[in-house]
């Protein structure tokens, strides 16, 4: 006992773990992490099979980590340590000023983005005959690039972007710089804090941009019903979970619609596998959650068709269509484009369930337009489905 008693800083860390193996026996397992806006990893079932090859092992790992008692606690406290050392980043997370947060893209896959244009360039050849635009979406750190860190060295994104316009442009399809209004506008609240996402009058600039190219006027900004969603905490928050963040505010426009069908249905199912009705352009439900964004066009879906009498522009005996190719930043613009458009088409190569051929064989557009956020663009390895 003399022994031990020379030693007391191991005779507390001991009793330190044996307290908390003790509690971790008696709290419960949680399946979601609001904090991090994640599923965290259950305990595994164990085979023989899974512990050969190694599965069950790692996965045994990260369930230790995931639901390790009084996690939560854990990570902020590591957040506030690192901040008070002077540290700017986390997982890739850059902190900037006033309160903003961006991505640490410092590299990109040359033979990644090569690949998609390549993609890209032979749908816009194939379907020539439809007035097609090519829009990319620079991130926040580009156009807010006074609010990094003095010295960080990123990837310039309007170098490449007028790049890939260049090569794109043989197509015969048109670009849209969205340059010039966004840096015109960075003053304004046009990306969020926390989140990788433009704000929805980010969102708003870039479709008064498009269509303004297409020959017609955007509705006014001031027109519309806007509600205000407070205490939204993106991925960047997520990923970072940085201790003083400051949420950010999702606007939301209160725009009327006759139709809007996913997938081919007027329901969705959410992650209990619960249905979930589609009523109009938003969940509303997911304004009280974490992930806030998802509310948009009830996240990333397949197909959504959206019909409306918003179209100013509308003829009468003829239904005017827009085919909108995206990624989730083009969630919070879709919506827009019913003041222009009598049926807006979105499609998320991510979990479209069909062969694009025959989808465009069988649909007719008077326009398409393909928008991805920079990152996405550079990094994405679902634009060879615009091949087949």
């Amino acid at each position: 006992m003399k022994q031990i008693t020379k030693y007391p800083l191991v005779l507390l860390f001991a009793a330190f773990i044996a307290v908390l193996s003790v509690l971790d026996m008696f709290v419960s397992r949680r399946e979601f992490s609001e904090m991090e806006n994640r599923y965290l990893q259950l305990k595994p079932t164990f085979t023989v099979k899974s512990l050969m090859n190694g599965k069950y092992t790692s996965t045994y790992e990260t369930y230790i980590n995931d639901q390790f008692v009084l996690r939560d606690n854990w990570i902020s406290l590591k957040s506030r340590t690192e901040y008070l050392i002077g540290k700017q980043e986390n997982n890739s997370v850059v902190y900037g000023k006033d309160h903003y947060m961006f991505d640490k893209l410092d590299r990109l896959d040359e033979e990644r983005i090569k690949q998609n244009l390549s993609n890209v360039k032979e749908f816009f050849t194939r379907y020539s005959d439809t007035p097609a635009t090519f829009a990319v979406i620079p991130n926040s750190y580009a156009v807010l690039s006074d609010k990094l860190p003095y010295g960080l060295a990123l990837v310039d994104q309007f170098a490449y972007i007028d790049k890939w316009y260049a090569e794109v442009g043989g197509t015969g399809a048109a670009t849209l710089s969205l340059k010039e209004s966004l840096l015109e506008h960075k003053d304004n609240y046009i990306y969020y804090m926390t989140d990788h996402h433009w704000t929805t009058y980010g969102a708003y600039l870039a479709y008064s941009d498009y269509v303004r190219s297409r020959g017609m006027e955007p509705v006014e900004y001031d027109s519309l019903t806007a509600n205000e969603v407070k205490g939204f905490y993106g991925t960047y928050f997520s990923k970072s979970k940085l201790f003083n963040a400051v949420p950010d505010i999702i606007t939301w426009m209160d725009i009327p619609t006759t139709s809007v069908t996913i997938d081919g249905g007027t329901t969705i199912f959410d992650s209990n596998k619960q249905e979930v009705p589609v009523t109009g352009l938003y969940w509303q439900d997911k304004f009280e959650t974490r992930d806030k964004y998802a509310a948009f066009l009830y996240g990333n879906n397949g197909v959504t068709v959206i019909q409306s009498e918003n179209n100013r522009y509308h003829s009468e005996g003829k239904t005017s269509r827009i085919l909108v190719i995206k990624d989730s930043y083009g969630n919070s613009m879709v919506p827009y484009l019913t003041y222009n458009y009598d049926e807006v088409v979105v499609l998320d190569l991510r979990a479209i369930p069909f062969n694009m051929s025959e989808f465009m064989a069988e649909n007719e557009f008077d326009e398409i337009l393909l928008l991805y956020n920079f990152k996405n663009f550079s990094e994405d390895i679902n634009f060879t489905r615009l091949k087949y």
